[in-house]
């Protein structure tokens, strides 16, 4: 184990995590799910400086605690086989970009860490339909897309550390985006059903 820094590209990953434990702690009612998810994310935080090297990779420990976080939180979804084929397609569809980025970086035509996330919530809209299982599917996703990635840069002696500081950024700005995706869309419906309940009242 080895201990690195997070430089300004992990100062989003930093800034949203914390506003997801402010959140999570202030507004989310008391229940095991809260506790759960803010103990989580504090773990995250925690161990964002620490990096594994197993064999020729080295990993983010704040990697492998998303990673088997996400696991868990898909365990508790129905429909784990779905969830899984749909967090299967994610994880395809991000290396893809990577790999795209890599050897036609031309592509990206606006900052990576604005196209690379809005096209990552458009795939994860795509193939899951409730909140919670387009936050399961994202997680394992982007996490088996990175992993993938890495893989693929070994073979060609190239080093890259898994669930780096870009990674963490993209990722959680990626779950910032869902989030505000879900709360417009349940203000819509909020605006949409008040003058019907309002018809009805009279």
């Amino acid at each position: 184990m080895r201990v690195g820094e997070l430089g300004m590209e992990g100062l989003y990953f930093y800034w949203i995590s914390w506003i997801f434990w402010i959140l999570t702690t202030f507004l989310m009612p008391k229940n095991d799910t809260r506790t759960k998810f803010t103990i989580w994310v504090l773990i995250t935080i925690s161990v964002s400086k620490l990096y594994l090297t197993i064999d020729f990779l080295d990993i983010s420990c704040s990697y492998l605690a998303i990673l088997i976080g996400g696991f868990l939180f898909l365990a508790s979804l129905k429909y784990k086989g779905l969830q899984m084929f749909s967090a299967f397609t994610v994880m395809i569809g991000y290396s893809s970009m990577l790999i795209w980025e890599t050897n036609a970086p031309v592509w990206l035509f606006m900052p990576r860490l604005i196209i690379i996330p809005l096209l990552c919530v458009f795939l994860t809209i795509m193939v899951s339909k409730q909140y919670y299982n387009r936050l399961a599917n994202c997680i394992i996703g982007l996490c088996g897309g990175e992993f993938v990635y890495g893989l693929l840069l070994s073979n060609y002696t190239i080093s890259k550390t898994i669930g780096d500081a870009m990674f963490l950024d993209t990722l959680f700005i990626t779950l910032l985006l869902l989030g505000i995706i879900e709360i417009l869309q349940r203000g819509k419906e909020k605006i949409i059903a008040f003058p019907s309940n309002k018809t009805n009242s009279i």
